[in-house]
């Protein structure tokens, strides 16, 4: 795997290390992707008890690499739908006490499969969260999710399970649009990658913020230059115009989706 796909991983591990710092875990989260293999190890890091980030000997660590911990469950779909059982079997997962880890992992693998009855019956949980829960929604694309779950979640974009070797050229195209100039895609997939760097950026300089550290973007083109006159919240409504976009990059306007995005910096 590349070395940007790494760091993209490091990336996501260093935002939840950090909230598991400040102790301000949100309560439901939106992945999407199609790397899951990144799930396990934000798992072990949430109910870690030895380590800020996990150490992978302890028992909560073993247990749920090995998929088998007690407060931890999963629900897929069955054929092409998760129908609205599964979701109740989950939402009762959440309400029973907790076995021995500070947060009980809800897990919704394929999100986009769930059925009209699954999603509006998971609503009032995502609304009214049980405490000390930790829901993980993942979905390889935000189409036939309902834009009522994708509101409350906070979203991660995780990173692509493909070699690419685009990277450099991208960074230069994202710096030339966050100045404010031109920015063109005939290709699909570059257009893709450029939304996927984009995020990262976007996300880089969100995890810096929180850190209260010097910017190590300032070292490439100067993006915090840019993005400071910015609040987090901002940066935040960014990356999920972004990561909505990046949905239906196959299919949207290329040049009127940049403009959606462009009116993000006004």
């Amino acid at each position: 795997m590349k070395l940007f796909v790494m760091d993209k991983r490091k990336e996501i591990l260093d935002y939840f290390n950090i909230l598991k710092k400040r102790d301000s875990f949100g309560t439901s989260y939106l992945f999407i992707g199609e790397d899951y293999t990144l799930a396990n190890d934000i798992f072990k890091l949430i109910n870690c008890q030895n380590n800020l980030c996990f150490c992978d000997e302890c028992w909560d660590c073993k247990a749920i690499e090995k998929l088998n911990h007690p407060d931890l469950f999963f629900v897929e779909p069955e054929g092409l739908t998760t129908k609205i059982d599964k979701i109740r079997e989950g939402i009762r997962f959440l309400t029973l006490k907790s076995f021995r880890a500070k947060n009980k992992i809800l897990v919704i693998k394929d999100a986009q499969s769930l059925s009209l009855g699954a999603s509006n019956a998971f609503l009032k949980t995502l609304e009214e969260p049980v405490n000390n829960s930790f829901i993980a929604i993942y979905t390889t694309k935000l189409e036939g999710l309902l834009p009522t779950i994708i509101s409350r979640c906070r979203k991660i974009f995780l990173p692509f399970n493909d070699i690419i070797e685009e990277k450099p050229f991208l960074n230069d195209e994202v710096y030339t649009f966050l100045k404010g100039g031109q920015v063109d895609f005939k290709d699909r997939k570059k257009f893709g990658l450029f939304l996927n760097n984009f995020s990262d950026i976007l996300l880089k300089y969100v995890v810096s913020k929180v850190k209260n550290q010097n910017n190590h973007l300032i070292e490439t083109k100067g993006y915090e230059i840019i993005l400071k006159r910015f609040t987090i919240e901002k940066i935040q409504d960014m990356i999920d115009c972004v990561l909505k976009i990046y949905s239906t990059h196959n299919s949207v306007n290329i040049k009127l989706a940049l403009n959606l995005i462009k009116m993000k910096f006004v």
